[in-house]
């Protein structure tokens, strides 16, 4: 790991996960006074506040010109902002001030129901004013025609338009116990696919259909991303879902991404391990 890295990992630890939960349930109602001794007492959580602040400023001013690639950003742990021609979205956006974002999103996707890869007040905010919000566990695909919830849940496999995106939808696996409690977004932006697979532990429920060009993994939750690399043959991995600062068990180092990363280049593909706040595309 570089300096950089050293230093960010050595604010992560000094961040227990009961502290870190009394800070997310603050939510964005957090005085300033209050959020600035919080950060002043424990510097990891002014880089996760700072992270969404970026995102989103970077994120508002883009531009992205028609028929090119998504501009996307990791906010923390598995969390995405993603940019296109006509669309914002944000994919398992898990943040304490995640729903201060439920304006600027055109819609959200949810790979499942833990609060590491969710905002419950983002996702309210949004179904409140009649905006997707894809997931299997909440009826709301922003479908509030005429005041009616049709509910449409994204169980079994769906493909979606929203906007200018097709969003295919599959189950995948947790663990051996939570089957079918995640679902995978194969994400296409008229040829440029991202791969989005939560806490996926089972590689063979997941088949995207054709090889992504990115492939957003979390690599320590049952799968190989090596397998995985075989199998589907993404063009570059992002490693993700580490330095949670909510787990106390399972709390994964930039060191054991790095790790995944060095297996991921073994077995054919580009990896990087990004930092939160940083852009990706």
């Amino acid at each position: 790991m570089n300096g950089k890295e050293i230093e960010f990992q050595r604010d992560v630890d000094a961040v227990d996960a009961a502290r870190y939960d009394a800070f997310f349930r603050a939510g964005p109602g957090m005085s300033a006074e209050d959020a600035a001794a919080a950060h002043g007492e424990r510097p990891a959580l002014r880089r996760y506040d700072e992270a969404l602040e970026k995102v989103a400023a970077e994120a508002g001013a883009a531009a992205v010109a028609p028929g090119s690639p998504p501009a996307a950003w990791l906010v923390y742990n598995a969390g995405l902002v993603v940019k296109t021609p006509r669309s914002l979205f944000a994919l398992d956006l898990s943040h304490r001030r995640g729903a201060t974002l439920a304006p600027a999103l055109d819609f959200a996707l949810v790979t499942h129901n833990h609060a590491d890869h969710m905002s419950p007040g983002l996702a309210e905010a949004m179904d409140r004013d009649g905006k997707t919000v894809v997931s299997n566990f909440m009826a709301n695909y922003g479908a509030h025609r005429g005041g009616k919830r049709p509910g449409g849940y994204a169980r079994g496999e769906k493909t979606l338009a929203l906007f200018d995106v097709s969003v295919r939808c599959t189950p995948s696996d947790h663990n051996g116990y939570l089957v079918d409690f995640t679902t995978a977004f194969e994400i296409d932006f008229g040829g440029f696919t991202i791969y989005h697979t939560g806490d996926s532990s089972n590689l063979a429920k997941l088949s995207p259909t054709r090889p992504p060009d990115l492939w957003v993994v979390h690599p320590r939750c049952g799968l190989d991303v090596a397998e995985g690399v075989a199998k589907f043959r993404p063009r570059r991995v992002a490693i993700v879902h580490l330095c949670e600062m909510g787990h106390s068990q399972w709390r994964w180092t930039l060191a054991d991404g790095h790790e995944e990363a060095g297996r991921v280049r073994a077995a054919g593909a580009e990896a990087f391990v990004p930092l939160w706040g940083e852009r990706i595309l």
